[in-house]
């Protein structure tokens, strides 16, 4: 079991990795209306679209998807940092890595949940409706549970040092 939990760092930075490629890659927002589907892209979905002209309407970013980007951003960063530095043989974050690892896990699992509650987010930062035909996408979904997925790989090895002290 420790070989394996040695590696939990890099199976975490995996998953939230391909969490994040998602949130940016595929559609946040997707609305079947008479004339077909409406899909709105994650990077709209965070950090909003400026008008360029007349066929061209503005939206405004929604706080909890730019909130999540920043979330996962931070726990990566953690978890990178976490895997590279005892590599290089680097001691000063010996003393904080539990502490570090719970705040990558906490970022992992906020991120998961806000990915999750994009829908009727984004809707109320345009000031409009959220119809019944929104659903969120499917990458999306596939994204905020890769998040939590990560999160609760990452907090494997401290969970298992507080069980054999017990």
């Amino acid at each position: 079991m420790k070989k394996v939990l040695k590696y939990s760092g890099i199976c975490a930075f995996v998953l939230a990795l391909v969490g994040f490629i998602l949130m940016m890659a595929t559609p946040a927002i997707l609305d079947k209306t008479g004339l077909g589907t409406i899909e709105y892209s994650g990077v709209v979905a965070i950090f909003g679209h400026k008008s360029t002209g007349y066929l061209d309407p503005e939206y405004k970013a929604a706080a909890l998807g730019l909130i999540a980007w920043i979330l996962i951003l931070v726990g990566l960063i953690i978890v990178c940092a976490g895997i590279v530095l005892p590599l290089l043989k680097v001691k000063v974050l010996e003393r904080f890595a539990g502490v570090l690892n719970l705040v990558a896990v906490i970022c992992f699992v906020l991120a998961g949940i806000f990915m999750f509650i994009i829908v009727p987010n984004f809707y109320g930062a345009n000031g409009w409706d959220v119809p019944n035909t929104a659903a969120i996408g499917g990458g999306w979904v596939v994204g905020g549970i890769l998040s939590i997925v990560a999160g609760a790989v990452a907090i494997c090895p401290a969970v298992v040092d507080f069980i054999e002290k017990k």
